[in-house]
């Protein structure tokens, strides 16, 4: 039996709320490491689970992937840097000056910075509904930024930590827009496999330099499990959830999903790290999120449609 495309969006959508749920326990796992683990080590350890995994797996494949390469290294290197361990680094930099809560609500920008892209790079004009939803959402932001006091920003008493976690979520935008061009010759499993071997090269010289700073670092099992979980269900599982999604909904449409990060997030950070919600919390979610799905809906895909991905 041949699956219709109407069953394609419905594991797509099935597919992004999977990966929001897992991202938002992604914040409160690693938020939780962060009083026995530096941020660039976790991030090279949670993309070392990968590549482990992912071995045994791709090993029929291993010809292609050098080929692969040594033929696109221009396009996979920028993407390694975009959306594997160097960009989970700097999350985690962020993210240990910061809370899970707010990297949560701050991934609410995503389909904000997409559409915002897409304007220059692709000289996709925004819509009137969609500037007026990238006014709202750009408020809600900084609002979250600022922690409710707007006046903050005059006095630039912004919080570098959410500001990192900012940059890094801009740098995923980019890496969904540019999911469109990743080389056909590998299967979905075989090209996140080669990104986080490119990505882990270049990051590993960054954890050596951060463990010269911070010196030796004695892992428990609380750690071991807890970097097995964030590697296996939010880094490889949601990646893959992620890549199926933007494939068969395109870049924008999937991306309005995420806006179930930050529900998801904050039931984990209250529930199990004692995080705390302020009301500013849920002014800029509401106007994050609000303003994005106003300029989200009835827009076309960014992306364009792709014969379905090889897993």
């Amino acid at each position: 039996m041949f699956s219709t495309p109407s069953a394609h969006r419905t594991a797509a959508y099935a597919a992004m709320i999977m990966t929001t749920a897992l991202w938002g326990s992604n914040g409160v796992v690693s938020r939780a490491l962060m009083d026995t683990l530096p941020p660039v080590l976790m991030a090279v350890t949670r993309w070392g689970v990968v590549f482990a995994l992912l071995l045994p797996v791709v090993w029929p494949e291993r010809r292609a992937i050098v080929a692969s390469i040594k033929r696109d290294w221009k396009l996979l290197v920028p993407l390694a840097l975009l959306g594997s361990a160097p960009q989970s680094a700097l999350v985690y930099v962020g993210l240990s000056h910061s809370t899970a809560i707010h990297l949560g609500l701050l991934n609410s920008a995503t389909p904000v910075l997409i559409i915002l892209i897409s304007w220059g790079w692709y000289a996709r004009r925004p819509r009137a509904l969609e500037a007026v939803g990238l006014a709202l959402s750009f408020i809600g932001v900084l609002l979250i930024l600022a922690q409710g006091d707007l006046s903050a920003l005059l006095r630039l008493e912004v919080n570098p930590g959410d500001l990192l976690m900012m940059f890094a979520i801009l740098t995923w935008a980019v890496y969904t827009l540019r999911l469109k061009d990743r080389p056909r010759s590998l299967s979905l499993y075989a090209f996140v496999f080669t990104l986080s071997l490119l990505g882990e090269l270049i990051a590993l010289p960054l954890a050596a330099i951060e463990s010269a700073h911070t010196g030796a670092v004695t892992l428990g099992l609380r750690e071991w499990l807890g970097l097995l979980y964030i590697g296996a269900l939010p880094t490889l599982a949601a990646g893959l959830c992620y890549s199926y999604g933007v494939e068969h909904l395109g870049a924008v449409r999937a991306s309005i999903l995420i806006h179930l990060m930050p529900v998801f997030s904050s039931l984990f950070a209250v529930s199990f790290i004692g995080e705390q919600l302020h009301p500013y919390h849920a002014a800029g979610f509401i106007l994050v999120a609000g303003g994005a799905i106003m300029g989200c809906l009835k827009s076309e895909p960014v992306l364009s449609s792709r014969p379905s991905a090889r897993l």
